[in-house]
């Protein structure tokens, strides 16, 4: 039988499934049949197995592989062993024969033989690889995970194993190739067919990522490779190379051939391939859209050089060029080459060649900060963290030399637009201060503060100078001295400038000054790039990544460890996220609130070990620094954060003692600010854990409220705090309310607060202890009321000078007050002197009763007044909510079934009783006949009207804040009070007037919503205000109202969005944070986002076009549905229409470019409402943004009317040119009217004026005309002239020819007799001149 491998390669390979002479149908058998059929083939080839050239046998074993498919389990089996055995029984034979070397009759029968078993195993190889991947995609999709392991073992049992059967056949392959081929198989392309049929079945197989999966497989696989790589692969086919550049495009194999390459360089010595492969690598082209060959390819190169690096750096100039690759993939392995390279060569090479290459590297990394990519950037971050990271001898892989370029380019990476660039630019930052050169001196301690570099670099610059006054020069001292210049070189003891005095000593000492001086500049530069980092990553405290956020805690968390500036800032900044509510956040990074928890832990609670202090005492001064430096909204954080921190027990018991030591103590060195620090943080310690408070209750007295309380009533107000940590919980969501535990009114607390409140001084700080004395006393007293009543009365007592007899007051205050006979023992209590009245400005009010009183005092009686009744309020709720609890308590059982009848038929008690409060609330407080309050709420009225009596600007602002709190409790007495406080807020001058009625009438509107809502546009006008804090605190109140729903979104929300471009950044982050809220509540911001488009772009109350734009790229982000989209397209081209201005069309265009043209019923909106902006067209910027619409349209990958916008753009085009010939034409068409126009008015002066010149003429003619008539004449003369001039120009060649003969005529009249008098040449000169102009007119 005639035999060629090629032909019947080529005949396999053109249809694998077509029919041959002599073939067996194999799917017309039985499976008895087929199995006799494989038989008969077995026992034909177990004894012979050069039986294969048999051509009943070559047909028969050609014929099942035909029909593979069709074949029983078992007869797949046979056919695979059969086919395994006797190719390798016949390898052995044929070995033998090649040794004897009988013949060359014997080796070509060989050939033919060695290359039929090579080819029937090709074939099942093929076959069965196409039999696994049909089963496999036959597998549903959505059942693909639950049955990729049934489906495999199915298959294998049908196919008998196939994966044990393909190792099998690879073991046979492989001895093949062992075997010297070179003498069975002569002809050389005979055998480089051969040899590539074998690795073309080890492709296929690979090709499976079941089967690269598989270690022996995979193993087996590349061993043949590697045995046809070095054995055959040396002439010009190349076949094995070509089957390796086929693999590497293969992701699944790709990071395979890379350990296959470098393992096949250390055991068979054959880098060549290698070099063969990255030659090759050099024509591959990558796109943007060969995303998976882009990606396996990248897998292969980055693996290769971490585990070749070596192999890879001498082939760099064959793979330089796809640094520069389409595909950012590419682009972004190809750094991680050359980060691999430094990491594994360069960076460890001391040789001159490898640091020039090695900076020529970092030079291409650093050129890729500005690529185009967001992957990239974020990538090459990523590896620069790596090469940043300390090897084992302390030193990192980037040089100093480049450590001030990359800290300046990671810099700037954090104004990045991709959040993942921000974060890791951010992670480098961090790795570099940990990873710093500028560690090295123990005796630093880890401070990296730039004063204390700055401060070292001065001492060893004087040092030097004293020292080595020769030595030092001006240039040594300009170089170290300038912060902008980069690090220079180590100098050498050669290179330093010496005298001819220095000696050795003095030139190892001077040069070790010379590197310490170096390295506390160079350290200083670095510092002070840091320095400006810093505030760029508060701001990123602020973003809506959760990992960006994380990123930036853990950085400050760095920067504090190692004291740099700024950094508490940062630490007191991030302190806010822990209001965030991401607390079920189930991923490896965990809540932002709990990084937070472990950012504070590591920075607070685990400091570095001290020999003096201990660790407890450490953490206490550590958090008393801390809190001393917030404000008011940092503490409130700070309070939430301990509460969580005493949750998870992250603060040790013994630095809680001590700060209790700390506010105990005595001691001078114990400052007043921090024993008041140390009180504030065990009030939020005492939070979350009563105990701690409650077991130093009398400690708490004593030192906090004893003798020293009246000198610091700061102390005083934070003991108070601390104190009202006693009282109840407040009821946390889905338990039951706690029960009140109060104490009894004669308490020695409440007693001492009492005569610490009556207590005369003129402190401000008065106002704040009173504030939080009046709330422990509410929080903790049985009968607040009375005690504050008793206070009350007692202060009005003292300021008005009241005698026994009550009467007097109200007759002499216009009964303003209401006070009882009988003063309580609270009265007594007041030491001596306190009745007397400080000198200060007296007031006496205008009823001319004559009582005198102190504006400060009578500022106090204010503050009490009005602070009592908003807490008398919380009181009443307090009574209704125990009511209540008690009622639930008792309701149980049997009872509880008879009551509900009683309620039933009489009504419920519990609404009698709301009731009941509603009514005491509304009524009796500030109306009531009893009630103390009720006395002085007119006279807060009346000191707030009367401004000018009251001018003392204390007095104002308490009174103000004292007629809100009053406002808050009755709607009849806000209703009375609302006018005079609206006038109030537009007319006072004191931003804290205003700010605090802003801020209760935000109460107001919570607790009487209808009556603010009429009068809503007070507060938003609030938003234009001067002064900072009461446009921030309006955006605040009304951020609430509006967020809670208590007020309907208007028009007058785009007073709110004007506040998007605040020059303040935390007024702006304010409405961002706003509109952001407000995106979440279904089509709020859609709704009113035509009213803002028409207020911003109006002339009076708009805004500049800069902002206006800002603004609207702001707002257009949250329109993300698709019919928000297309509605916004009809009602802003229906704007045009309306709008008559220029900017109003170019800001409706630069709206509809904002849209999200994603569905063609938007796009065909604006098509279809084309006439509407048609006019509009001349105006270039209308047609641009118009334009960008279309442009952007066309990139929609799903839009299928692409052939109607091209339609619209043409025809775009054309309304524009016809616009703009229109409007030339009207130009030219005004231009000719105004200058009839002008014409015709400058005739009508010219007429006037020489209607003047004759009556002027005429009184000279008289013998009285005076001096100033001439004068005023040969003015009007000049006047005429000049216009008739003008005149003449204007009206052109018949006006010339007119004038022309007017002088003809005036040159006869010069010869006229001049006798007479001079009186009469005059006036003939006049009327002659007349005649002149009116000829030109």
């Amino acid at each position: 039988m005639s035999w060629s491998l090629h032909s019947n390669l080529v005949t396999y390979q053109e249809d694998p499934q077509a029919a041959f002479d002599g073939e067996t149908i194999i799917s017309e058998l039985r499976v008895d049949e087929v199995n006799a059929f494989l038989d008969d083939i077995v026992s034909s080839l177990v004894g012979n197995p050069d039986a294969i050239r048999n051509e009943f046998i070559f047909a028969g074993i050609r014929s099942c592989i035909r029909y593979f498919t069709l074949l029983p389990p078992v007869g797949m089996s046979k056919l695979v062993d059969i086919l395994a055995e006797c190719f390798k029984k016949f390898l052995s034979f044929a070995a033998e024969e090649a040794m004897s070397r009988d013949g060359d009759t014997n080796l070509e029968s060989c050939r033919a033989v060695i290359e039929t078993y090579g080819f029937f195993i090709h074939c099942l190889i093929e076959a069965a690889e196409s039999k696994a991947r049909q089963e496999k995609s036959s597998q549903l999709p959505k059942k693909a995970a639950e049955t990729k392991g049934k489906s495999k073992a199915k298959f294998d049992n049908e196919a008998g194993n196939w994966e044990s059967q393909k190792r099998q056949l690879l073991d046979v392959l492989a001895s093949a190739l062992k075997a010297d081929i070179h003498k069975f198989i002569l002809s050389g392309p005979e055998r480089d067919t051969f040899v590539g049929m074998i690795t073309k079945s080890v492709s296929l197989i690979l090709e499976d990522p079941d089967s690269a999966k598989t270690a022996t497989v995979r193993n087996a696989s590349f061993a043949i490779l590697g045995i046809a790589a070095k054995k055959y692969d040396s002439g010009p086919s190349k076949s094995v190379q070509m089957r390796i550049m086929q693999l590497i495009r293969e992701e699944n194999i790709a990071e395979h051939v890379a350990d296959f390459l470098k393992k096949l360089n250390d055991e068979l010595d054959f880098p060549e391939l290698t070099d063969g492969i990255l030659r090759d690598a050099k024509d591959l082209e990558f796109g943007e859209e060969d995303s998976k060959q882009s990606k396996a390819f990248a897998k292969f190169i980055v693996k290769l050089s971490d585990v070749f690096s070596s192999r890879v750096l001498k082939n760099m100039i064959n793979l330089q060029g796809h640094v520069d690759s389409e595909s950012y993939v590419i682009r972004s392995a190809m750094l991680e080459v050359f980060a691999n390279i430094i990491h594994n060569q360069l960076s460890t090479n001391p040789s001159e060649a490898a640091f020039s290459q090695m900076m020529s590297f970092y030079g291409i990394l650093e050129e890729r900060f500005a690529d185009k990519n967001k992957f990239v950037r974020s990538k090459l971050l990523q590896l620069l963290q790596k090469l940043a990271e300390r090897r084992d001898g302390g030193i990192t892989d980037i040089p100093l030399d480049r450590w001030q370029s990359i800290v300046s380019l990671a810099i700037g990476r954090l104004h990045d637009k991709a959040s993942a660039v921000r974060k890791n630019a951010v992670k480098l930052l961090a790795k570099m201060i940990e990873s710093s050169p500028f560690l090295a001196i123990d005796n630093d301690k880890g401070n990296m503060s730039l004063n204390h570099f700055k401060s070292k670099r001065q001492e060893l610059k004087k040092l030097i100078k004293d020292r080595f006054a020769d030595n030092f020069g001006e240039e040594s001292e300009e170089r170290d001295n300038s912060d902008e210049e980069p690090p220079h070189k180590d100098l050498s003891a050669n290179e330093l400038p010496l005298s001819e005095s220095s000696t050795a000593a003095n030139l190892n000492e001077l040069g070790n000054l010379r590197r310490f001086l170096k390295y506390y500049s160079d350290g200083a530069r670095f510092l002070k790039q840091m320095k400006t980092a810093m505030p760029i990553v508060c701001e990123l405290l602020s973003s809506n990544t959760k990992t960006e956020v994380v990123e930036c805690m853990k950085f400050f968390s760095v920067a504090h460890r190692f004291q740099m500036d700024l950094a508490k800032e940062g630490t007191k900044k991030m302190i806010h996220k822990i209001w965030e509510k991401d607390g079920s956040s189930t991923d490896d990074e965990g809540s932002i609130r709990d990084n937070l928890l472990k950012c504070y832990e590591i920075m607070y609670m685990n400091p570095m070990p001290d020999p003096v202090r201990s660790k407890n005492e450490i953490i206490a001064n550590s958090l008393i620094s801390l809190i001393q430096d917030m404000n008011l909204a940092e503490i409130t954080s700070f309070e939430q954060l301990i509460a969580a921190m005493m949750q998870k027990s992250m603060i040790p018991e013994g630095a809680i003692d001590i700060l209790w030591s700390i506010f105990v103590s005595k001691r001078k060195e114990a400052l007043p600010g921090r024993r008041r620090s140390a009180l504030a943080i065990l009030s939020m310690i005492g939070k979350a854990k009563k105990s701690i408070i409650s077991n130093q209750k009398d400690v708490l007295f004593s030192c906090g409220l004893g003798e020293n309380a009246r000198e610091d009533l700061l102390l005083a107000k934070y003991a108070c705090v601390a104190l009202q940590q006693l009282g109840p919980a407040k009821k946390q969501k889905g338990s039951n309310a706690e029960p009140p535990s109060r104490l009894p009114m004669n308490d020695s607390v409440f007693s001492r607060l009492c005569q610490l409140m009556l207590y005369s001084t003129k402190s401000y700080n008065w106002f704040g202890f009173t504030e939080q004395a009046i709330n422990t006393i509410y929080t903790l007293s049985e009968h607040p009321d009375v005690l504050c009543g008793h206070v009350l009365r007692v202060f009005a007592q003292r300021l008005f000078h009241l005698d026994s007899r009550m009467e007097d007051v109200v007759d002499s205050f216009r009964n303003m007050l209401n006070l009882e006979n009988n003063l309580d023992q609270a009265a007594a209590a007041v030491e001596p002197g306190v009745d007397a009245v400080p000198d200060g400005p007296s007031i006496t009010p205008g009823n001319g009763a004559g009582t005198e009183c102190d504006s400060f005092e009578l500022s106090k009686l204010c503050f009490l007044i009005g602070h009592i009744g908003i807490r008398q309020i919380a009181h009443l709720e307090a009574i209704e909510q125990e009511w209540k609890r008690r009622k639930v308590s008792k309701d149980s059982g049997p009872a509880k079934a008879q009551q509900d009848e009683i309620e039933q038929v009489t009504g419920a008690a519990e609404d009698e009783f709301t009731e009941a409060i509603s009514y005491i609330r509304e009524i009796d407080l500030l109306f009531g006949q009893n009630s103390l309050l009720a006395a002085f709420a007119p006279m807060i009225a009346d000191i707030c009207r009367s401004n000018l009596t009251f001018k003392a600007p204390i007095l104002q602002v308490m009174a103000t804040l004292a007629l809100c709190k009053l406002m808050c409790i009755s709607s009849k007495y806000c209703e009375e009070n609302l006018q005079l406080l609206f006038t109030i807020l537009e007319k006072s001058t004191n931003p804290i007037i205003r700010s605090n009625i802003i801020i209760g009438l935000g109460d107001m509107t919570v607790s009487f919503n209808s009556l603010i809502d009429e009068n809503i546009t007070y507060l938003y006008k609030r938003l234009s205000d001067n002064d900072t804090i009461v446009k921030k605190n309006t955006l605040m109140v009304l951020t609430h109202l509006i967020l809670n729903g208590m007020v309907k979104v208007k028009g007058q929300i785009s007073e709110m969005a004007k506040c998007l471009q605040d020059s303040d950044a935390r007024i702006s982050d304010l409405a961002r944070l706003f509109f952001t809220e407000l995106s979440t509540k279904e089509n709020a911001i859609y709704n009113n986002l035509p009213d803002i488009i028409s207020n911003l772009s109006a002339k009076d109350s708009g805004v500049s076009d800069e902002d206006f734009r800002s603004i609207m790229k702001f707002l257009f982000e949250f329109l993300k549905k698709e019919k928000q989209n297309e509605s916004i397209v009809e009602k802003l081209c229906i704007r045009f229409k309306t709008s008559k201005e220029p900017r109003a069309w170019q800001d409706i265009a630069f709206c509809l470019s904002l849209v999200n043209f994603s569905t063609e019923k938007s796009v065909k909106k604006l098509i279809e409402y084309l006439p509407a902006y048609a006019d509009k067209l001349h105006e270039p910027l209308v047609f641009k943004y118009i334009h960008d619409v279309i442009v952007k349209a066309k990139k929609l990958p799903k839009l299928e009317s692409k052939g109607l916008l091209d339609e619209f753009e043409s025809s775009l085009k054309k309304i524009q040119e016809q616009c703009l010939e229109n409007e030339e034409s009207i130009a030219k068409a005004k231009t000719i009217s105004q200058e009839r126009s002008g014409l015709q008015q400058d005739s009508q002066e010219i007429d006037v004026l020489l209607n003047n010149l004759d009556l002027a003429s005429d009184e000279w003619q008289g013998e009285t005309a005076t001096s100033n008539a001439r004068s005023t004449t040969n003015a009007h003369a000049k006047v005429i002239a000049k216009k008739a001039v003008v005149a003449t120009k204007r009206k052109g060649a018949l006006g010339k020819k007119k004038a022309s003969k007017v002088e003809s005529d005036d040159d006869e009249s010069e010869v006229a007799d001049d006798s007479g008098s001079e009186e009469e040449e005059k006036v003939y000169q006049a009327k002659k001149s007349g005649r002149k102009f009116r000829g030109k007119i």
